[in-house]
């Protein structure tokens, strides 16, 4: 049976999520207080929101929620010692859900560290990039000043982690088909281009993309899942080489109209023979 925890708020981040938003509420409803922190949505998510009786923020992120700025909104907002960090993609089984105020109630913990499993093209993909995230912490059990993009934050010194087992997780929905996949890998690959990271050599990239296919079809079994796993894996490859691809043209300011200069002195090259 759902167990309320008047210690624990679900954060749940959105934009234009009414196709999705009411199940996820439903889902978090009867075991704490909801947050909703909308990025301005034009549909009727906020509306969907205050029907279930939630809190929203409204908060325009830059294309990603653990930014400095938005972090510390959230924690002003929140009233419990607790929060779970989720989003409209996302849901949670009962029993892992009961095991997570389970762990809260026990007072021996700071951070709740949480397996998210995925569903690409509509089918489970068992631990298929399956990755960890402290998603359920105390307000001060982590640190986002300075945070960087897929970065969590740094966990406070002191802090004490609950990893849960395997078997608890984070159902995470992918509801990208190729074409709006590549779009957002797209935005993502913009924004860590932004950011001062180091270009990784050739070699690295090529040795991180045969790990990456020998560790998620081989050892964590995706090839039985089918062609999504195949599709999944070679996405994930495939951003890897787009985001190293972009970080080596902000690097050596490389763009079309230095490409096509570079391009000119072949061509005025080949145009000499015709003088």
């Amino acid at each position: 049976m759902p167990d309320w925890c008047d210690e624990l708020t679900f954060v749940v981040f959105t934009f234009n999520e009414e196709k999705r938003i009411e199940r996820v509420l439903r889902n978090f409803k009867p075991f704490g207080k909801i947050l909703v922190v909308d990025n301005e949505s034009s549909d009727r998510t906020i509306a969907i929101a205050e029907h279930y009786g939630c809190d929203v923020l409204s908060n325009k992120n830059t294309g990603w929620v653990e930014d400095e700025i938005t972090t510390s909104r959230v924690k002003a907002k929140v009233q419990t010692p607790w929060i779970y960090w989720g989003f409209a993609d996302e849901m949670v089984d009962t029993t892992a859900l009961s095991t997570i105020i389970a762990a809260i109630r026990a007072a021996r913990f700071d951070i709740i560290n949480i397996a998210r499993k995925n569903h690409y093209y509509g089918t489970f993909c068992g631990d298929l990039f399956a990755d960890r995230m402290n998603r359920i912490f105390k307000k001060e059990a982590i640190d986002f000043s300075g945070n960087k993009l897929h970065e969590f934050g740094r966990v406070v010194p002191g802090s004490r982690i609950l990893e849960l087992p395997l078997k608890y997780f984070v159902h995470h929905f992918i509801s990208n088909t190729a074409k709006s996949y590549l779009n957002v890998m797209d935005r993502y690959t913009d924004m860590e281009s932004r950011e001062s990271r180091p270009t990784p050599t050739m070699l690295r990239l090529f040795l991180s993309g045969v790990k990456t296919i020998l560790v998620n079809l081989v050892l964590r079994g995706g090839h039985r899942v089918g062609p999504p796993a195949y599709f999944l894996v070679s996405s994930m490859v495939y951003y890897r080489w787009l985001s190293a691809m972009k970080l080596y043209e902000r690097r050596i300011a490389l763009d079309r109209d230095v490409i096509e200069a570079k391009n000119d002195a072949v061509r005025d090259g080949i145009l000499k023979f015709l003088e």
